[in-house]
């Protein structure tokens, strides 16, 4: 049977997929390239010349998604009969040519029989550690020797200077090897607005994620500075506050102590202000409640909220002020993000607060300076954007970012009037 399939590719993916190229290629590349849906591609045409294809990815559930986004829009250009796929099994066959989708959350399971064709998508989350390890040199590199025709391409966002790192650097020294970075810019079918819009959603253009999750840079570590000293230092070069930038929703965040040397803090921020922080030293749960009642009290405007962080002592503080009738909300950062890119609400709240620093105005404090520059995002084990831990910053810093701890609760998430739901909080959220 003839078939007139219309593969058609980006230039980007047309450099990746070049039958011309050395067997192994790496690509680094910046989100929303389109290397899935191009590798999609790339497979189904390799499956109809006869090829065997292993596709390994981050986990389990991503294997279904991408079946049913990227490859079941392409294989309705074929007749019904002409393949099959196993769901149990992720297997997809066409033209007798067997395609295994696996995961590398169970690397050790992952075995060939002589692909012609290996994908592995998300390399710089799947080849970090020692699994990552595990699974290139005991699992698909045996494979690659086994077969001596076979090709790998070898792709994904970089997640600091790993073992994907490492590989896209052996085309230096081996002709076998060819490595591509793009950025999302090389994706024709992007808007230059969209992109844009990924920046802002990571951190802006003087960020360090930008380099990686934009550019498809490698940065010098898995871990590194959210916020850029200069915007810090914009932020608090003013002489006095705009009366523009304070139109906003009055909204307070409460960083309760943990620890006898930690200090609990209160932030104020006022739309797009931050003009009052608050201190307080070795104070008990009902002697710090009474505080903020009588900061509330005095207060001309009242906050619309109080984020009070109840991941530790702060939950008895909460019940107090609850009961004292202020409008406290839970706080807990432990909790799930509402945006898939956030390992947890701490994570989602920092980087919304980066992502707003440009337009802020703070008031000049050193200590929350301080804070701001020991706060350094890092990725989970399954590519997820997080905070390093207090208690990691502390033991690296001598001390709990208490400051700009209490300024993030107050973007932990966004208040809508009963009145008025279409309130807009287009600047705060992800």
């Amino acid at each position: 049977m003839k078939l007139k399939l219309d593969f058609s590719y980006t230039p980007a993916q047309l450099k990746v997929f070049d039958d011309k190229n050395p067997r192994f290629v790496t690509v680094a590349k910046g989100r929303r390239l389109g290397f899935t849906r191009g590798s999609a591609k790339f497979v189904i045409e390799s499956l109809l010349l006869g090829q065997n294809v292993l596709w390994v990815d981050t986990i389990q559930a991503n294997l279904q998604n991408y079946y049913e986004l990227y490859f079941i829009p392409e294989l309705k250009k074929l007749p019904k009969d002409f393949y099959s796929w196993s769901v149990q099994d992720k297997k997809l066959i066409i033209n007798k040519a067997v395609l295994h989708m696996r995961s590398a959350e169970r690397s050790e399971n992952i075995e060939g029989f002589g692909y012609d064709l290996v994908i592995l998508n998300e390399a710089g989350i799947i080849l970090k550690g020692s699994k990552g390890e595990y699974l290139w040199y005991n699992a698909i590199r045996p494979m690659l020797l086994d077969n001596p025709k076979s090709r790998a391409i070898i792709g994904g966002v970089p997640k600091g200077k790993n073992l994907f790192y490492e590989l896209c650097k052996k085309e230096l020294s081996d002709k076998n090897w060819k490595h591509f970075q793009f950025s999302s810019y090389d994706n024709p079918f992007l808007k230059e607005e969209q992109i844009k819009e990924l920046i802002e959603e990571v951190g802006g253009e003087d960020s360090e994620v930008v380099k990686q999750e934009i550019y498809g840079e490698f940065i010098d570590s898995s871990s590194a500075e959210l916020f850029a000293l200069s915007e810090i230092e914009n932020a608090m070069n003013k002489n006095s506050f705009s009366i523009e930038k304070m139109q906003g929703e009055n909204i307070w965040g409460l960083d309760v102590a943990r620890y006898g040397d930690d200090k609990s803090v209160l932030a104020k921020r006022k739309g797009f202000v931050v003009d009052e922080i608050k201190k307080y030293s070795q104070l008990g749960t009902m002697e710090l409640a009474n505080r903020i009642l009588a900061e509330y009290n005095k207060s001309e405007e009242k906050p619309k909220g109080i984020f009070i962080d109840t991941c530790g002592l702060g939950v008895g503080v909460y019940d107090v002020l609850l009961n004292y009738g202020l409008p406290v909300f839970e706080a807990n950062s432990a909790n799930s993000a509402t945006s898939n890119e956030y390992l947890n609400k701490r994570a989602q709240m920092y980087f919304t607060f980066a992502k707003n620093l440009k337009h802020m105005e703070l008031i000049k404090d050193e200590e929350l300076k301080k804070d701001m520059r020991m706060i350094e995002y890092e990725y989970s084990n399954k590519g997820l954007l997080k905070i390093v831990s207090k208690e990691q910053l502390k033991k690296n810093y001598g001390k709990s970012p208490d400051v700009s701890d209490a300024v993030a609760l107050t973007f932990f998430e966004k208040l809508y009037s009963r009145s008025d739901t279409n309130e807009d909080w287009s600047y705060d959220g992800w």
